[in-house]
């Protein structure tokens, strides 16, 4: 049967307040990953995060400091209607990002396509001007990659996005 989408919020919030306060008490964070792709319903189940509104209404189900975003700027990019540089700002400048997936697509859902961190539609180079500004000091993730025709594929692939990432990274530091 389908779920709709008050039964899986209601469900998001009663799996939270069972687990924060465990997590708070074990002193670990929580961090919730956008739908992907961000589509409002996908095989008859409603989703939660698929637009940029909607990390704040998670936050807000369930106000701690445990509860948190795992940023997936891909996933971001993907939603029709989210300025992805705005909800970047917005979440590093409230510390409530735990972690954050660097992966480049080109399109919205459901027409979109994965590239290469360096070549989509997305600045990631402001992405990373903006969490440097704002203080992020959390962990930079390399999200899917392209698949490289070599011996070593996906480890090639993850290596190009590591390389450049770590380049950025320093660029940006020296600019400040």
């Amino acid at each position: 049967a389908p779920v709709s989408s008050a039964e899986i919020w209601r469900r998001l919030e009663g799996f939270l307040d069972e687990m924060i306060p465990v997590a708070e008490e074990a002193g670990v964070k929580l961090a919730f990953h956008p739908d992907d792709p961000p589509l409002p319903v996908l095989r008859n189940t409603a989703r939660l995060v698929t637009s940029g509104d909607h990390f704040q209404q998670v936050l807000d189900l369930k106000p701690s400091p445990v509860n948190t975003v795992e940023f997936c700027v891909g996933t971001i990019s993907e939603m029709p209607g989210t300025d992805v540089y705005e909800t970047v700002d917005r979440y590093s400048r409230g510390g409530k990002l735990a972690y954050v997936h660097l992966r480049n697509v080109h399109g919205k859902a459901p027409a979109y396509h994965e590239t290469f961190v360096d070549d989509g539609d997305t600045d990631m180079i402001e992405v990373i001007r903006i969490l440097h500004h704002n203080g992020f000091d959390g962990v930079l993730i390399p999200d899917h990659t392209p698949i490289l025709e070599c011996a070593a594929p996906w480890h090639a692939g993850m290596a190009h996005a590591l390389g450049w990432m770590r380049a950025v990274m320093t660029m940006v530091e020296r600019a400040q």
